[in-house]
């Protein structure tokens, strides 16, 4: 996986041109170019490491306790119900931390706020280490589910303000692919230590990210945009306070003041495409959650997989993710953000009912896989770019994580009521039916969502 991801990052190195809005430029690590101010190579390159490894920390911290559950349940004695809880903990912390984490990196800066995250979820897994009972776990659980929720959108901001408009969406699905890898990581540490360190030696690899924290706290600086904009806020509130604001001046202060979140419904327009943009963020969520945690199951169950099989399934349509989301980027770039989310949800739809109505044959539902993580999670690559065009720089990281944050928190019941839908256990029957979700995002998308390819972020 490391070579795929040293070939997409070089190829995805490009031109990133930033003005402050007030005719002024910023020189530290960035050129002139043509009246222009262009961040360096190296800045893209860092903030692009930087966030893909925050993002694969992410997948990473996430999901080691589902790779040791069944060690968890033994030595604790707890019940389905308890250990069902923990991940439900998990996932209401997620969504604290989206919202918490997004208005503090808008207010005061990506990088810093991006750290604590990184150190929070970081700190908390290798904490579970010396968990002694079941509250202890439950707490951890919840911290760890705020650093991760909190992480995302602030490292696809950061990306977005830094990458150049034309392959804005390449960056930011590169972004993207950092979860998958993550996961990938999770489940490798889990059998390679399991069985010679026992269970709890997995989570202390939970520190490993936050030396991450650190290179990113001291070898990044805050995107062009943001800090230029912040410092224009500043001025403006130092005319204001001596009273000598133009009346331009004053509307500009009123458009970039007040609490992050209010930007996101500010006009009819804004309040629709946050709404679309949400249920986009769900639609994509669910499918990848329920379709993923139940199949290995249903492999297993009507059809007889092993563990070795259902492992290889998952291999490969994990691999079939990273190829989609990476795809996504370079259609969102050349063809816009809405025709390619068009191709992911009809290929979403289609390969649902071929998955589940017509394939039979082994060898047609293990490649088969590949194509249904290509287009269920595929599209995941296109939310960073589109997130961050939709909104100014002052809600931008609020944007992010209060949209995506929110689909994915209400996409943790998924599996959940997918379960609830088998009734007589007819669970294949009850997943069948996830393919009905993508034709409505495809009709919410074109209704509600505006397309955003090659506009300039302020």
């Amino acid at each position: 996986m490391n070579g795929i991801h040293i070939i997409f990052i070089t190829h995805i190195i490009a031109n990133s041109l930033h003005t402050n809005g007030k005719g002024e430029s910023f020189v530290n690590d960035q050129v002139e170019t043509g009246g222009k101010v262009e961040e360096s190579k190296s800045t893209r390159i860092k903030t692009l490491v930087g966030s893909i490894l925050g993002y694969a920390a992410d997948g990473l911290d996430m999901l080691l306790l589902s790779f040791v559950l069944v060690f968890v349940i033994k030595e604790f004695g707890l019940t389905p119900g308890q250990a069902g809880n923990l991940t439900l903990y998990t996932t209401i912390g997620t969504l604290v931390g989206s919202y918490l984490f997004g208005f503090l990196a808008d207010m005061y800066g990506r990088i810093r706020i991006f750290s604590i995250t990184i150190l929070l979820y970081s700190v908390a897994t290798a904490l579970i280490y010396f968990a002694t009972d079941y509250s202890h776990l439950a707490i951890l659980r919840f911290l760890v589910g705020m650093g991760v929720g909190g992480e995302f959108g602030i490292g696809m901001a950061v990306v977005s303000e830094t990458w150049s408009k034309n392959k804005r969406a390449k960056a930011t699905s590169g972004v993207a692919l950092g979860w998958q890898l993550g996961v990938l990581s999770a489940s490798v540490l889990a059998a390679v230590v399991v069985p010679t360190m026992g269970w709890r030696a997995v989570f202390l690899f939970g520190l490993l990210p936050a030396a991450l924290a650190a290179y990113v706290r001291f070898g990044l600086k805050e995107p062009e945009i943001w800090k230029s904009k912040n410092e224009y806020k500043k001025y403006l509130q130092s005319k204001a306070a001596s009273g000598t604001l133009t009346p331009d001046e004053e509307a500009a202060l009123k458009k970039m003041s007040g609490f992050p979140l209010t930007k996101l419904f500010e006009s009819k327009k804004l309040t629709i495409a946050t709404i679309g943009l949400t249920i986009m963020s769900f639609i994509q969520n669910f499918g990848y959650y329920g379709i993923f945690s139940w199949m290995p199951t249903v492999l297993s169950q009507k059809y007889g997989y092993t563990l070795a099989k259902a492992s290889g399934w998952m291999l490969i349509s994990t691999v079939g993710m990273l190829i989609g989301i990476m795809v996504f980027g370079i259609l969102a770039d050349r063809i816009g953000r809405k025709k390619t989310f068009s191709i992911y949800y009809i290929g979403g739809t289609i390969f649902c009912i071929l998955y589940f109505f017509v394939f039979k044959d082994e060898a047609m539902l293990l490649w088969g896989s590949a194509l249904l993580g290509f287009f269920v999670n595929g599209m995941m690559g296109g939310f960073g770019a589109v997130l961050a065009e939709a909104y100014p720089a002052e809600a931008r990281s609020t944007a992010e994580n209060f949209i995506f944050g929110t689909g994915r928190g209400l996409a943790g019941f998924g599996p959940a009521i997918i379960g609830a839908m088998s009734v007589g256990g007819n669970i294949m029957g009850a997943m069948s039916l996830v393919f009905l979700i993508y034709p409505i995002g495809l009709l919410v998308m074109w209704t509600m969502v505006p397309e955003t390819k090659d506009i300039d972020l302020d």
